[in-house]
């Protein structure tokens, strides 16, 4: 290895301690509260449940395993009604697997599927109609994430340059402008192994449209945005995970070690991200899953709560209305739920 580059690296991991120790004296220790699960539905038509979304009276989840691509269960009794969206490059069909799931609070009369740089809009449960309204995001190329933030709004981000890091579109999927975003790593590591370092991330809005936040899967870093895509809170992670850039086949590279939030729901108070603390180089995809769920205040980015669950998941959501979380489990393909306790000071 290159003497300039090691020296680099020391920088950059002394740096990384530094920033781990000012977490530690400023987070103190919050409340956990156990949630026991309760097995909700276990169907054999769902091979693999990833995204998890309440829409009325039913959960809506994708099925990385399946074809179709989603399923419709009742969130009272865990049946099974319909399973739907065709994997395919034709209308009403998903050509690549499903990232996101929303329901936003001026649609929710419709769920919004994400894929393949596209949103499309489901009004009914059952096969996608070819005339289903569908958003074509392709504008922004390399996009990655995208979500409704308003009625007029759509949030999305991209995996380069980090100068147009954030980019937002109007209603009918036209570019209104891009924003500046801060990626991962320190300055003196070179660009295309920290734009690789910070593509794995997923994107949670807060109901109302009033900021969202990246949460990072391989590393333990949680921004804030407000609407504007000003960052106004970093969360207070409770372990540190840096970014690690090594020397690969003599080229500097980004090497993850650690899976840490792999998923994250968006409430109105509060951001809850899973921690999943597998190997990154674990082959079972169940090294993905987790069972405990850190709650953030959405304001300053505090760690308010741990909630530990008494089994494995992946995809989760927080139905804070009617005090659940729902949850998927790779391991047995189960969808569980746990009563939610209440959150806050």
């Amino acid at each position: 290895m290159p003497a300039r580059v090691r020296f680099h690296l020391q920088i950059a991991a002394f740096a990384a301690f530094l920033a781990m120790c000012d977490r530690m004296e400023a987070q103190a220790p919050p409340p956990v509260d156990t949630l026991e699960a309760e097995l909700l539905s276990r169907h054999p038509a769902i091979g693999q449940p990833g995204i998890i979304q309440p829409w009325g009276k039913y959960i809506l989840l994708s099925d990385w395993m399946g074809d179709p691509h989603l399923h419709a269960i009742d969130r009272s009794t865990g049946e099974l009604v319909v399973s739907f969206g065709r994997i395919g490059s034709g209308p009403g069909e998903f050509a690549n697997l499903i990232a996101g799931i929303q329901v936003p609070s001026h649609d929710t009369s419709a769920a919004w599927v994400f894929d393949a740089r596209q949103l499309t809009r489901i009004e009914n449960l059952g096969p996608v109609p070819p005339e289903a309204r569908t958003l074509d995001l392709t504008v922004v190329p390399q996009l990655l994430r995208a979500a409704w933030l308003d009625s007029v709004t759509i949030v999305g981000i991209s995996s380069q340059p980090p100068e147009r890091r954030f980019v937002f579109l109007d209603a009918a999927s036209g570019l209104s402008r891009t924003v500046p975003g801060t990626i991962l790593g320190p300055d003196n590591i070179a660009l295309a192994p920290r734009v690789d370092a910070s593509s794995q991330f997923e994107l949670c809005t807060r109901p109302e449209g009033s900021g969202f936040a990246v949460v990072y899967k391989t590393v333990a870093v949680i921004e804030f945005y407000d609407r504007m895509a000003k960052q106004t809170a970093n969360g207070a992670v409770p372990f540190s995970v840096e970014p690690r850039f090594d020397v690969v086949d003599g080229e500097l590279q980004y090497v993850p070690e650690w899976i840490t939030y792999p998923t994250c729901w968006g409430g109105r108070e509060f951001l809850y991200a899973l921690h999943s603390g597998g190997r990154f180089d674990a082959l079972p995809a169940e090294a993905l899953e987790g069972q405990e769920i850190h709650v953030f205040d959405w304001t300053s980015g505090h760690l308010v709560r741990k909630l530990h669950l008494d089994v494995p998941v992946l995809g989760f959501s927080v139905a804070e209305d009617v005090g659940w979380v729902y949850a998927g489990s790779l391991s047995d393909a189960g969808i569980y739920r746990f009563r939610l306790p209440p959150i806050g000071p």
